[in-house]
């Protein structure tokens, strides 16, 4: 039979898969309705005459997405990190499960190549001397939603290795 130890870490580490997905519902979806509110605000320049800016009907349809994916993401973070946190501040050893280690560093790679990702974008711009407003502050938006998670969990990582 399971010890008491080894349910505790399997229960850890399913509330954190479930803490992940939720994170990054919540961190997808508000950057997304943060994009969509930018552009509402600062229209892109279009260089493609065959690119439309969007119906009123896909708009609403979209947003409608982005909150409801809000709404039902932010609580749910909102518990499985608190629950989470609970249980290490109860059970300090639950901190050494590997399976906590391998879910914060897959953390840390998604939220890399994120950033990564929109940087290489950010300098492909200005390479083709395609940046506006409306790019940058979306880029600002994206890198700074998961540079902040980015370096939360690079904080706990440091922590975790002081312990």
């Amino acid at each position: 039979p399971p010890s008491a130890e080894s349910s505790n870490t399997m229960w850890d580490g399913f509330e954190h898969v479930l803490l992940f997905i939720s994170l990054y519902i919540l961190a997808t979806s508000l950057t997304l309705t943060l994009h969509f509110i930018v552009n509402k605000w600062i229209p892109a320049v279009s260089v493609d005459p065959y690119r439309s800016s969007g119906s009123g009907t896909l708009d609403n349809f979209l947003l409608r997405c982005y909150a409801s994916a809000l709404l039902v993401s932010f609580p749910l973070f909102a518990f499985f990190f608190s629950n989470a946190k609970h249980r290490t501040l109860k059970n300090p050893l639950l901190k050494h499960a590997k399976v906590r280690h391998l879910l914060t560093y897959i953390n840390l790679v998604i939220s890399l190549l994120v950033v990564v990702g929109y940087i290489i974008s950010l300098i492909y711009n200005l390479l083709s001397g395609n940046v506006s407003l409306n790019f940058l502050t979306n880029f600002v938006i994206t890198v700074v939603i998961y540079g902040i998670i980015f370096a939360y969990y690079l904080i706990q990582v440091r922590e975790d290795r002081h312990i």
